[in-house]
């Protein structure tokens, strides 16, 4: 246990030690104990290389992107799930299928369909691919969740009147709310940490999200270590939050998902 706590917790304080530093300072000495601490590394990259502009594109990016996701993947999970669908089997199956076409292999034709539609360099093009790319996972996993949840309490609500919607919304949501945080999560961590996409669809510097920015400052300042790991903490800081705390939340929804 206190192998697997080192190999996690010493490269993140490494990491968090190194952003710290001066560039001078950790050349003098890459593994030592620093001789002074200073937050400029995060002052310049905040201010001076538009990684807090890019912050706040990832983050409403992936906002949007997220809710999205949620709100069809749940819908249609707990059609397929609860609901007496032709052919839900098959649509289950298909999007595993979907799930193994590597994403690098979609690039080409994505852009050619995003520029015929005019959409290519803005956040819609954007959010639409991560909405394709994200669904097939979300509807699968939100079917195997909803499955889980007892038939007898959709049976109670459709004598109480409710209708689709109002079920959902009364009934599959709140016991399902521990995996679809698990969902909103995992696809967070997937559109925030992206970067094929939103490199190639996004060309314009100021629409930049955060990944290909720091992205293309860790290749101007390959010898300034500081600097780069000062970008790698701030990219890591929210999933790192999230993840923090939703892990209860997060394990519940995978033994459901699972079927445990």
């Amino acid at each position: 246990m206190c192998v697997v706590a080192a190999t996690i917790i010493y490269p993140l304080f490494f990491v968090v030690a190194t952003s710290l530093r001066s560039n001078v300072d950790y050349k003098r000495d890459p593994f030592g104990i620093p001789t002074e601490w200073t937050i400029d590394n995060y002052l310049k990259l905040w201010n001076e290389y538009g990684v807090g502009r890019a912050f706040m594109n990832s983050l409403f990016v992936s906002t949007i992107s997220i809710t999205l996701i949620l709100f069809f993947a749940t819908l249609a999970g707990y059609a397929l799930a609860k609901l007496p669908v032709f052919g839900a089997k098959f649509f289950t199956s298909t999007f595993v299928s979907v799930m193994l076409i590597p994403g690098p292999v979609l690039i080409i034709p994505i852009y050619l369909v995003l520029a015929r539609l005019g959409i290519v360099g803005d956040y819609s093009g954007l959010i639409l691919v991560y909405l394709a790319t994200g669904l097939p996972f979300a509807i699968f996993f939100s079917t195997l969740s909803f499955r889980a949840i007892p038939d007898e309490l959709l049976e109670a609500a459709r004598v109480d009147g409710a209708g689709f919607f109002r079920t959902y919304w009364s009934v599959v949501r709140p016991l399902g709310s521990s995996a679809i945080a698990t969902l909103a999560v995992l696809q967070f961590l997937g559109t925030w940490n992206e970067l094929i996409y939103s490199l190639i669809l996004i060309p314009d510097a100021k629409m930049k999200l955060l990944t290909p920015t720091l992205a293309s400052i860790g290749k101007r300042f390959l010898t300034d270590q500081p600097l780069t790991s000062a970008g790698l903490f701030i990219t890591a800081m929210v999933p790192l939050l999230m993840l923090t705390f939703a892990s209860k939340y997060i394990m519940r929804g995978l033994q459901v998902g699972l079927g445990r």
